[in-house]
């Protein structure tokens, strides 16, 4: 690899170059903010002012911002995924929404998953090919990094996270059975959704916008999971029947 003080300097120039191209885009959000035209000019205007401002805030205090995105993003995630669930098996039994599960999960959105997430991407970008962020060999190997190393720890994270607030035994063996009973099935169908748009993620997505994005994809996961759990379900009656 490159010398240290080499690897330093390719290091501060990246820095350097996110937040140039991090400026950009708030200038020229604040653009077509201004030059919105015809029907679409709310729209347009109402968009470039969320994101311009979501911008400026997580320049001035990007941990915060990207947890509070986790947080909405993780409590918006589950409401659809109950949502889907409920509807899909016609559920007459007067539930409704479980708002407890919700907030857990989106307290875990802000306490851990945003944070540590915040922590992770960082890592990567910093240590894999800096010297080229979006290179095909630098994608490849973040997303090779992401699923390999990062997936498990996070599902293995969110069985706890369940385990302690449904008041089981997470360190006497409560874990231990919930990861050999269902880790290997979640990752599978973690592997079949993600890598594709981690590429995107890793090509496309500046690296302080990671966490937005991931989190907005996390709800399209929760379709993709209750669509894979329908057609479980519709597999399981046609055995049965047959």
């Amino acid at each position: 690899g490159p010398p240290p003080v080499g690897r330093m300097a390719a290091l501060t120039a990246t820095a350097s170059q996110v937040k140039l191209r991090h400026r950009s885009r708030v200038e020229t959000l604040a653009g077509l903010k201004r030059r919105g035209r015809g029907r679409s000019a709310g729209v347009i205007r109402c968009s470039a002012g969320f994101i311009e401002s979501y911008e400026l805030a997580l320049e001035a205090s990007p941990l915060l911002v990207k947890s509070t995105t986790s947080l909405v993003g993780f409590l918006v995630a589950d409401l659809v995924a109950q949502g889907l669930s409920s509807s899909r098996r016609e559920d007459k039994d007067g539930r409704g929404i479980d708002l407890t599960r919700s907030g857990r999960n989106a307290l875990f959105g802000f306490a851990l998953y945003g944070p540590c997430s915040s922590w992770w991407y960082g890592l990567l970008d910093q240590y894999v090919l800096p010297e080229d962020p979006t290179s095909a060999l630098a994608v490849a190997a973040k997303v090779a990094a992401d699923q390999v190393a990062w997936a498990p720890v996070l599902v293995t994270t969110l069985f706890a996270w369940d385990l302690a607030w449904n008041g089981d035994n997470v360190v006497g063996g409560g874990l231990q059975k919930k990861l050999g009973a269902d880790l290997l099935d979640t990752l599978k169908v973690n592997w079949s959704f993600w890598p594709v748009f981690h590429v995107l993620n890793f090509r496309f997505v500046p690296p302080g916008d990671r966490i937005l994005y991931i989190n907005a994809v996390q709800v399209l996961y929760n379709v993709f999971l209750c669509y894979k759990a329908s057609e479980r379900s519709d597999e399981d009656e046609k055995a049965a029947s047959g």
